[in-house]
């Protein structure tokens, strides 16, 4: 009977120390990348985004139903709204930028996830400038090609080229050349 009693009380605890056995995984730390784009006809400053998304420093994707999950083992470098400026500012980077005064630009996220029913990354917002009541929404989606954490930073990358070509056309239209 104590056997029986013994064995009932170790059995749940045997179970949920399984979990204090799991191997340890290091996270995964991913910047973004984003290619060439042709350059804007002007100097531009990409002001730090300003976040309204969910989206913090880990990777994210959001179900059919709504639900975030959060990947415990993947984080961004940098928070969203800085890391989407900052890969702005590097492929928007003109040769001339250092004489010329730059015009800045601001932005908003309103979305930084993978959108789990259709498997594409999502990069949605606006930007304006701050003298301008004029604003600017973007929407980039992008497909995730392999179930991975890269796979996610490079569909992020890509999207985050979208824009900045987005970006660099207005610019061109908006300051044509030898103006």
């Amino acid at each position: 009977m104590n056997r029986m009693i013994l064995l009932s009380a170790l059995l749940p605890v045997l179970l949920l120390s399984g979990c204090m056995f799991e191997s340890y995984r290091p996270v995964a730390e991913f910047d973004l990348v984003a290619g060439p784009t042709e350059p804007p006809a002007r100097a531009l400053r990409i002001l730090e985004f300003r976040n309204n998304s969910t989206a913090g420093s880990r990777l994210q994707w959001r179900d059919s139903s709504g639900r975030v999950i959060r990947d415990p083992y993947n984080k961004w470098i940098l928070p969203p709204e800085q890391l989407v400026a900052r890969t702005l500012n590097l492929a928007l980077r003109r040769p001339d930028e250092k004489s010329a005064t730059p015009i800045p630009i601001a932005g908003t996220l309103d979305v930084f996830e993978v959108d789990g029913a259709t498997y594409k990354f999502l990069l949605e917002g606006s930007w304006k400038l701050p003298d301008d009541d004029r604003e600017f929404p973007f929407s980039c989606a992008v497909p995730v090609e392999e179930d991975s954490a890269s796979a996610v930073a490079r569909a992020a990358a890509e999207a985050v080229r979208l824009l900045a070509g987005q970006i660099s056309q207005w610019s061109s239209t908006e300051f044509k050349q030898g103006e």
